[in-house]
């Protein structure tokens, strides 16, 4: 009988196999899973004007790593930083058309993975599955 590991370490041996398979998958589009994210939060924000700022706390992320993410991102051509109009201090944060380029290879890539996280569970099981870490990510976000 296999013995019972402790939840955490559990989150984090998946986290680890997932990431390790979408970096693998994502080298190709040139990104790593951490720039994904990145990406896939301004895809998704309905915010007119997304700065740095929004996204460190979107994504929960300090301001160096999300510095690093932004400043690489830019690098590759993904996104442009252009300062606020009224207020320098701040930069704007826009998808290029090459960002947009790679989006639908970037969530077939999630999706295959998703998929594989789930193989031998019902539709049933799966949604019980989704509940259940929603409220282990509730319980463990910051108030």
């Amino acid at each position: 009988m296999q013995e019972r590991l402790p939840i955490g370490f559990l989150f984090k041996q998946i986290n680890n196999v997932y990431e390790k398979d979408f970096n693998n998958r994502l080298r190709r589009l040139g990104i790593t899973s951490s720039q994904c994210e990145v990406l896939d939060y301004l895809f998704n924000c309905q915010k007119e004007e997304v700065n740095q700022r929004d996204i460190e706390k979107a994504l929960s992320l300090k301001n160096p790593t999300v510095t690093g993410i932004l400043k690489r991102l830019d690098e590759k051509g993904f996104i442009l930083i252009v300062p606020n109009a009224k207020d320098k201090r701040r930069k704007n944060v826009y998808l290029t058309e090459k960002a947009y380029d790679i989006q639908k290879r970037m969530e077939s890539d999630r999706r295959k993975i998703d998929k594989n996280l789930t193989i031998g569970m019902t539709k049933k099981e799966i949604q019980a599955l989704q509940k259940m870490l929603n409220k282990v990510l509730y319980n463990v976000a910051e108030p």
